[in-house]
């Protein structure tokens, strides 16, 4: 049987070192803080900024919230975007998306000054990734590299396998896959539909899945051995075991959280597995953490 990554301990030891290097940036009067921003009442927006809230918050973060009504205007959120590059007490800056259709992403992403870009949205930072150079790597792509990287694994030469081509995660980790010398793949939906998925997933050493399509990949598309990341977040029904729906106490169809991995069938095929929850996500929330500080330092000259 498989390793089963615990998520949130690799998470609570980040913690742990984002807290000791915030102390001795605080002995020099320095305090990271992250603002997020907000435009109308999305409420998936809502629950991601009271998380970063908590977070900021357990680590001795500062945080600023930026909630606009969805009437605003795009110039007035550039122009509050470009209020919070000018405050020496923000270190990074999060847009929550998604923006009301009046409000073009990149208008606001572009605005962001690279250096307090947190997430890596914006293209100098992506342009930076994709050439290798320096620069604050994006959230979920990064806590995929840490996992690993806190498991031990030589990456170099290592044949590895991305099953997703979002601008997101897919083709972020595949590029900070590169930079270390792995042999990189990506394959995603429109391979699948070809019938070609196998033949790429059954060769990779390392499979990292972020198709976004619950149950994709199933045991018979896993190498023997191999280390499974799955990022994918998917709602979905609980069923009996004869397939009917299964109801909560007021008689709602209960459902829960799974990933794109068949993860009872593949951990027992597998080398390592991250499981969902308590995998990539409780990693990808302190990553963007770890990014503030970074850029914190960064921005003071240290």
């Amino acid at each position: 049987m498989a390793e089963i990554i615990d998520g949130n301990a690799i998470a609570d030891e980040i913690k742990r070192e984002i807290i000791a290097d915030t102390e001795k940036l605080k002995e020099k009067g320095i305090v990271p803080g992250i603002a997020t921003l907000m435009v109308g009442d999305d409420f998936g927006a809502k629950m991601y900024r009271r998380q970063v809230e908590r977070n900021c918050e357990s680590v001795g973060f500062r945080y600023i919230e930026k909630s606009l009504p969805a009437e605003t205007t795009e110039e007035e959120v550039v122009d509050i975007v470009r209020q919070l590059n000018e405050d020496v007490g923000v270190s990074g800056i999060l847009p929550l998306r998604p923006f009301p259709e009046h409000i073009s992403d990149s208008a606001v992403i572009n605005t962001i000054r690279y250096e307090k870009d947190i997430d890596c949205f914006h293209p100098f930072n992506m342009g930076r990734l994709t050439l290798g150079e320096p620069t604050l790597p994006p959230c979920t792509p990064a806590a995929c590299i840490e996992i690993l990287e806190r498991i031990g694994l030589d990456f170099v030469g290592a044949e590895v396998v991305v099953v997703g081509h979002s601008n997101i995660v897919g083709k972020p980790v595949a590029l900070l896959m590169l930079n270390r010398n792995s042999t990189t793949t990506v394959a995603h939906i429109f391979t699948s539909q070809a019938g070609n998925l196998e033949k790429h997933t059954t060769g990779a050493d390392i499979l990292i899945v972020a198709a976004g399509k619950a149950g994709l990949i199933t045991a018979d598309l896993v190498k023997e051995g191999a280390i499974v990341i799955d990022v994918g977040i998917n709602r979905v029904k609980v069923l009996d075991e004869e397939g009917n729906p299964v109801l909560d106490e007021k008689g709602k169809q209960k459902t829960k959280t799974v990933g794109d991995v068949d993860f009872d069938n593949v951990k027992d095929k597998c080398r390592a597995i991250t499981p969902v929850p308590g995998g990539v996500g409780a990693v990808t929330n302190m990553m963007l953490l770890k990014n503030a500080l970074t850029a914190a330092k960064s921005q003071k000259g240290l």
